[in-house]
């Protein structure tokens, strides 16, 4: 919220509140002499009742109408105002309010007064006084309907206007919590009558006996509205991990995690170390912040180190509610704005694998289902991870070459068959190139350096070839000593270029070769070269599925029979 925001929602209450309860008690001149026990006795059961609300939405309800209506029936409109801010203020200190969410003392106190003030003038102008009342006619029954209806209706009222104007939320009709707030406080009045009714038949008594279960009632509806709130977190806790065990690869298992974390648990941070357990490091390999401007430098931690190398250290989840409990921590690396932090050890086959990490700005922030929660999130992580990872080490096995590491022949062809049929689904005129080469007289580099030298060759071939293309096209191996480059979007001619300079790459520099024959142990450089052919679909052919033999026929009549070393087009194989 704006700083001016703030400033006119404390200088609204400060115009309304203090002159308004100086008017009243000069006006209304409240005299409570012989009935102060009764007094903070009613003052008691209310910060009792106050002090276990649930949580609706963007709402607290609160069941403390009932009490302050027996109060208001029988001392008047001051004292039920007083005793309804005590329990306000009860309110505040039980749920922790920190700095930044002050002006919800103002804002709640202003509309509890008001929500007092309006339906104390309906209950006036039916009629209605205070005291001892029969409630046998009409004429006193019809000024409580109207206290009710008006309590109700403006408190409904003032709680969309907040709504609105201080949380900036665009009104779209009457939210459901707002319902079930109305609900709940017409079926707390009766109770207050019943509290009232009795309080004329045998006075302080009636104040326990009537009190206690009210406030047991408060317990048990507030424990009730927690536990469904912790089974609806254990639903869509089961629902993030169905939705992880559809990712296939480990980057799209972190982003749904972190993304469907977030919206389960309030926080403003989230950390996600991976841990290599034969050097006992742990790097930071996801972080989230609710502050996107703030970026985070990577982290590295060590085992025991900061509050994450502690859970990795014990092996156990640990919750830490307040800033000076967080300082304890040696090489500390949560943010300093950060009051509250729960971590949990990702396992696997009881080796501890990873930690997760969330943090908030509040106090108080984490309770134990919170440490339930995401002790059940890791264990969706790790197995997430774990399969993610083997889908992956499965398909590179199917796709790549175990030798060099690109793509095989399989892939290759399958890739192309794939992009050859979506191009045909589209009618589109795209361009297509397969550049072909083969290292020559490889067979003799072999037989004079041995085969180990030949991989070697092989391999920073391979590494040379992807680095060069890089995003500009697919690089496979075709088999042995030949690979493949597949490039879209270019003329015959630029692509007859581009393999030109792929050639030149391979023969102007040195391959330096360890695992050699020779006598001598030092490494040793060698050159090979390589003979090229290029093909284009639609230039060279009907369909981009005849490209690698049109490339292939270029490659040995073009260029492997005109001395080798050079690159041959497709036109001029034909």
């Amino acid at each position: 919220m704006s700083d001016k925001k703030n400033i006119s929602i404390w200088l609204i209450w400060l115009a309304i509140f203090p002159p308004s309860m100086i008017y009243l008690y000069f006006t209304i001149e409240p005299n409570f002499t012989g009935y102060w026990f009764d007094i903070i006795a009613f003052a008691i059961v209310m910060c009792a009742v106050a002090v276990f609300p649930i949580q609706v939405g963007s709402i607290t309800i609160f069941f403390i109408n009932g009490v302050s209506f027996a109060v208001f029936l029988y001392f008047g409109l001051f004292a039920e105002i007083i005793l309804t801010q005590l329990a306000l203020i009860a309110l505040f200190i039980k749920i922790r309010l920190k700095k930044t969410e002050f002006y919800r003392i103002a804002t709640n106190s202003t509309m509890l007064f008001l929500t007092s003030i309006f339906a104390a003038v309906v209950y006036y102008a039916l009629g209605g006084t205070h005291g001892v009342l029969t409630l046998n006619t009409m004429d006193q029954i019809i000024p409580l309907v109207g206290y009710i209806i008006g309590s109700i209706a403006v408190n409904q009222i003032l709680l969309a206007l907040i709504d609105v104007y201080v949380k900036g939320n665009k009104f779209e009709g009457v939210p459901r919590s707002l319902l079930v707030d109305s609900g709940v406080t017409a079926m707390i009045f009766p109770i207050g009558l019943i509290l009232y009714i009795l309080y004329l038949q045998i006075g302080l008594a009636a104040i326990l006996i009537v009190g206690f279960p009210a406030i047991l009632l408060s317990v048990v509806i507030s424990t009730h509205h927690k536990g469904r709130r912790i089974n609806r977190y254990l639903h869509d806790t089961s629902n993030i991990g169905h939705e992880l065990s559809k990712k296939l690869n480990v980057k799209d298992v972190l982003d749904t995690f972190v993304a469907k974390v977030h919206e389960l648990i309030p926080m403003s941070y989230i950390y996600v170390y991976d841990i290599t357990n034969s050097s006992r490091s742990m790097n930071m390999i996801r972080y989230v912040s609710d502050d996107e401007s703030k970026q985070l430098e990577d982290i590295s931690l060590e085992y025991g180190e900061g509050f994450a190398g502690m859970i990795y250290q014990d092996k156990s989840p640990h919750i830490l509610v307040k800033r000076s409990q967080i300082d304890k921590i040696s090489n500390l690396e949560i943010p300093d704005e950060v009051n509250s932090v729960v971590g949990v050890p990702i396992l696997r086959n009881n080796l501890t694998v990873g930690v997760l990490v969330i943090a908030s700005k509040r106090k108080h922030a984490y309770e134990k289902y919170h440490l339930m929660l995401l002790e059940i999130l890791g264990n969706f992580l790790s197995v997430a991870i774990e399969n993610a990872r083997h889908y992956q080490s499965e398909k590179n096995k199917s796709q790549r070459d175990r030798l060099t590491g690109l793509y095989n022949y399989r892939y290759f062809t399958e890739h192309l068959e794939s992009y050859a049929l979506d191009l045909e689904e589209k009618e589109s005129t795209e361009k297509l190139s397969v550049i072909l080469f083969d290292l020559d007289s490889f067979k003799k580099l072999n037989d004079t350096y041995g085969h180990e030298a030949g991989n070697e060759v092989l391999i920073e071939l391979a590494q040379r070839i992807e680095a060069f293309v890089g995003e500009q096209g697919l690089v496979a191996r075709y088999g042995g000593e030949e690979f493949t480059v597949l490039i879209k979007g270019y003329s015959h001619e630029e692509a007859v270029m581009f393999a030109e300079s792929i050639r030149s790459m391979i023969s102007q520099e040195s391959f330096n070769v360890k695992s050699h024959m020779l006598k001598q142990d030092e490494p040793i450089d060698l050159y090979v070269t390589a003979s090229v052919g290029v093909a284009t679909y639609p230039d060279h052919c009907e369909s981009p599925d005849e490209l690698i033999r049109q490339a292939d026929r270029s490659m040995y009549v073009g260029a492997k029979r005109n001395g080798k070393n050079c690159v041959a087009s497709a036109e001029q194989a034909i």
